[in-house]
């Protein structure tokens, strides 16, 4: 887990914490991706915000909820071929592509349509492909093969969940425990693996009850898998009493999906936690669609992670939150 700590706070008093969790796949080193993670947010809000809303995001202090070293070991014997120095080169390449477009407009349909190997297929197959796994009970021996650490994630006896957890959980303690102003950023795994510390600790994972009663005042959920059903089968808290099923420590949330992104096929949240709201759980949840303008290694690809972190609507949520 890394961090800076710069500790700057609004007008009430509070500091302001931005947490941040990675996806799925393999991974540079936690500095290194961090460092990544934070030029594009600092990129998208000096775009659209100038000077003043990029000194208050640096202002900020920033955590790294970072598991790329478990995941990567997991996938050390299915990809063997992975370069790590050419993956990180290209991550590079990417945001300085992306930051080179400077105006807001140049994230619409348009742009979209222009990049290089666009395609939908595979959101396609994602629509179709996972009711017809769940059905045929396929789904966990397919993910075995492609996306290991989501497996090992759900196996929550083994060794791979309980690290991952701990680690998410340590990152919003000390935060919740000073009753910081918190914005919580997650990209695909990342999600599932904060929904379910935010419900282990709302639900009493911790012995401090004012832990639990504390809040987190913004989600942010990019490219996630939250709104398919497959997935929320096995979310913690799934199998609870209505009255416990959902985390209680949320404010807003805000689940944003890109055009074409396999990953978020079912690309809304507030239809499937429409309870959180019912049961006042939660104050608003608001889901965006966007065009996610990053390519890798040629071809367009709308689940990467920089392309989110940039893209317009996220420098609005955190101008927003700032």
């Amino acid at each position: 887990m890394a961090y800076t700590d710069p500790q700057d706070s609004d007008p009430e008093g509070r500091n302001k914490t931005l947490i941040l969790v990675h996806g799925r796949g393999c991974k540079p080193a936690e500095d290194e991706l961090l460092a990544l993670w934070c030029e594009a947010l600092n990129a998208g809000v000096y775009r659209d915000g100038g000077d003043e809303q990029l000194v208050r995001l640096q202002q900020v202090s920033t955590v790294s909820v970072y598991y790329g070293d478990l995941s990567n070991e997991l996938y050390l014997g299915t990809r063997p071929s992975f370069d790590a120095a050419l993956d990180l080169a290209d991550r590079r390449n990417t945001l300085a592509e992306l930051k080179a477009l400077t105006k807001t407009k140049q994230f619409r349909r348009i742009g979209y349509e222009e990049l290089p190997g666009r395609s939908s297929i595979r959101e396609f197959f994602a629509d179709v492909g996972a009711p017809l796994l769940s059905t045929l009970r396929l789904t966990d021996l397919f993910l075995a093969r492609v996306m290991p650490e989501v497996v090992a994630y759900w196996d929550k006896e083994g060794d791979y969940h309980r690290e991952v957890s701990r680690r998410m959980i340590d990152a919003l303690i000390p935060p919740l425990a000073r009753g910081d102003d918190i914005m919580l950023m997650t990209h695909c795994l990342g999600s599932v693996i904060a929904y379910d510390a935010l419900w282990e600790i709302s639900r009493g994972a911790t012995a401090d009850k004012n832990i639990a009663a504390a809040k987190v005042e913004a989600l942010v959920t990019l490219g996630s898998p939250l709104g398919d059903e497959f997935v929320k089968s096995r979310l913690a808290g799934s199998a609870a009493a209505v009255d416990e099923k959902f985390p209680n420590n949320l404010i807003s949330w805000s689940n944003v999906a890109a055009e074409d992104d396999y990953t978020c096929h079912d690309e809304t949240v507030a239809n499937d936690f429409r309870s959180m709201l019912d049961g006042r759980l939660i104050s608003r949840i608001t889901d965006y669609r966007i065009y996610n303008l990053a390519v890798r290694y040629g071809r367009s690809n709308p689940h990467n992670a920089l392309g989110y972190l940039i893209h317009p609507r996220i420098a609005k949520l955190v101008s927003e939150w700032l």
